[in-house]
């Protein structure tokens, strides 16, 4: 059985060992609990009694006096009767006490035999009666760096520090948690099973301890006990080796940072050696300027000027190294916030090319190829080649020719996407003068516009035909519905309103918008007429969903009979 591991409060903790310690002492007759009742025993020893005929003190008496040894006597006497009356005292006590720990002892462990044999034992009332706790103690706190109140309160010092010693070590205890994170997390799950019955735990093992005998029950609890304690000292090594682990990394970073700041400090030794050779330099000039005289003063000034510049200068790069390292901060959030922007730009191009009708395909140098309709429709561009003095206007290349294909398979597509392509099919024939129309790669977006718009209609009646060969049936009255050429067969049929008819329509674009007539009308049952379904069809404007109104208002007018039924 594995060691489930149970994080408690240190009152719960306490209340747990001491009901453990309770139930074990009616097992202590067993050599298994004997160790537990002997530390107990030892805990508080009996004072010896009093020797009143020890020779050895009689010895050390001394009897220069009879009055001496009279009261002497008396003392020991009195002595000997407090010692004799706080005995007896005690032993009530301690009798009282054991007879009380004895009845609750006894119920306590006749609910938890009941437990046992009726299956509602939990994990962690099992572990109990083996006196077997799961404790863990809490790691001691941290000493974290001080920080600062505000960026201003930054000093040099302050960012050294935080460079070289707080950052390498943050990075090193941010790896180990991550890794005691996912420890624990794993472990979570283990820890609720202390609170689930033992019968559903582990039946085989419930159904094999409720029928131990009680010295059985014993051997089986020094067994769980010399697995626990093999487990605790696991646990602890377990402990030390991640110890050993994290503070390896620590030291390793330690070591690497404190040889990268050793080769700065070098290279700044160098700088300053270089710096001290100049003042030697400069002051050897100084030297031999003074030895002069006055006409040297104005070069000896110029000295000075120069060697207090150089030591501006070197203030000043100090100063805008501390000022990097802010600018640095401030940029990594403007970076930060750059990427969120970024994120939500890239999910706006997904959304605009998810709008778009037409896809790009590929591009060459000699032509660019566009789709629509899921790549049954293709747009190829094929550009002139650039000649030498052309070389240099890339954006007005000239297209030469502009084909469109259909790759349709008319057999096994059905009849509305049939008819979206007859309908393109027509539009493409009916414009003779492309290139013309479009003669530049300036005009593409033109093109794609002019193309998608009118893919985009025919798109939209092909779905009106779809929705309507499937909803129409139950909402419309429509029995059947098909597409032939360019051709729209529509049969309605209605048993309340007595009357079955059909209709012909006949699609064509004019001026990129989808135009329907009646093509021709054949009334079976009732008094439905042609006049009536012109009159409808005449009322509507091409526009959207154009069909679905003209179907609606044929149902509305013609098959409902004032029913006040609606789609």
């Amino acid at each position: 059985m594995s060691e489930t591991v149970d994080i408690m409060s240190p009152q719960k903790a306490t209340e747990e060992v001491s009901a453990s310690h309770e139930f074990m002492g009616e097992l202590s007759e067993d050599n298994v609990f004997d160790q537990d009742v002997i530390s107990a025993v030892h805990g508080k020893k009996r004072p010896l009694p009093v020797d009143e005929n020890n020779p050895e003190d009689e010895k050390r008496l001394k009897t220069s006096t009879e009055a001496a040894a009279d009261v002497e006597t008396s003392t020991d006497y009195s002595t000997s009767s407090h010692t004799g009356s706080t005995r007896c005292e005690a032993t009530f006590e301690s009798t009282y006490k054991q007879s009380l720990f004895e009845s609750q002892l006894e119920d306590y462990t006749n609910d938890l035999q009941r437990k046992l044999d009726d299956g509602n034992i939990t994990v962690l009332e099992f572990f109990k009666l083996f006196n077997i706790d799961f404790v863990i103690h809490n790691p001691r706190q941290s000493i974290l760096p001080r920080k600062p109140l505000s960026d201003t309160d930054h000093t040099q010092m302050d960012l050294l520090k935080d460079r070289h010693i707080n950052r390498p070590k943050q990075m090193v205890y941010e790896t180990d948690v991550l890794n005691l994170t996912e420890k624990v997390e794993g472990l979570k799950e283990r820890m609720r099973d202390l609170d689930k019955p033992l019968m559903i735990v582990n039946r085989s093992l419930w159904e094999e301890v409720r029928h131990l005998s009680e010295k059985e029950l014993k051997s089986c609890g020094a067994k769980l006990k010399e697995r626990n304690n093999l487990f605790r000292k696991s646990s602890k090594v377990q402990s030390h080796e991640m110890k050993e682990v994290l503070y390896s990394n620590l030291v390793q970073a330690n070591l690497e940072e404190q040889q990268r700041l050793r080769g700065t400090i070098e290279k700044a030794d160098e700088m300053m050696k270089s710096l001290d050779d100049c003042i030697r330099e400069m002051e050897t000039e100084l030297a031999a300027v003074e030895e002069e005289g006055f006409e040297t003063k104005s070069s000896l000034r110029s000295r000075q000027e120069e060697m207090q510049k150089v030591t501006e200068a070197l203030a000043d790069n100090d100063r805008q190294i501390s000022e990097l390292e802010m600018q640095k901060k401030q940029n990594s959030n403007k970076l930060n916030r750059l990427k969120v922007e970024t994120r939500k730009l890239e999910s706006h191009v997904t959304m605009l090319h998810m709008v778009n009708e037409w896809k790009f395909a590929e591009k060459t140098d000699d032509y660019t190829v566009y789709t629509f309709l899921h790549e049954t429709v293709h747009l190829q561009l094929a550009f002139e080649k650039s000649k030498g003095n052309d070389a240099d206007d890339q954006s007005e290349g000239k297209i030469s020719r502009i084909t469109f294909k259909l790759q349709l398979d008319d057999e096994k597509s059905k009849g509305h996407a049939c008819l979206v392509h007859k309908l393109l099919s027509q539009y493409i024939e009916g414009e003779t003068d492309w290139v013309e129309k479009y003669p530049t790669s300036r005009h593409v977006p033109k093109l794609l516009h002019d193309v998608s718009l009118v893919v985009s209609r025919c798109r939209l009646l092909g779905e009106e035909l779809r929705l309507l060969g499937a909803w129409g049936s139950l909402r419309l009255d429509i029995l059947n519905i098909s597409c032939v050429d360019t051709r729209v067969h529509i049969v309605f049929s209605s048993l309340k309103a007595f009357s079955k008819f059909e209709v012909i329509f006949s699609v064509s674009l004019v001026e990129h918008l989808c135009v329907l007539q009646v093509q021709s009308f054949k009334n079976m049952i009732g008094n439905a007429t042609i006049q009536q379904i012109e009159e409808i069809v005449a009322s509507f404007s091409p526009a959207k969903n154009l069909l679905t109104k003209i179907v609606k208002k044929i149902h509305e007018d013609l098959l409902c009979r004032d029913q006040g039924f609606r789609f």
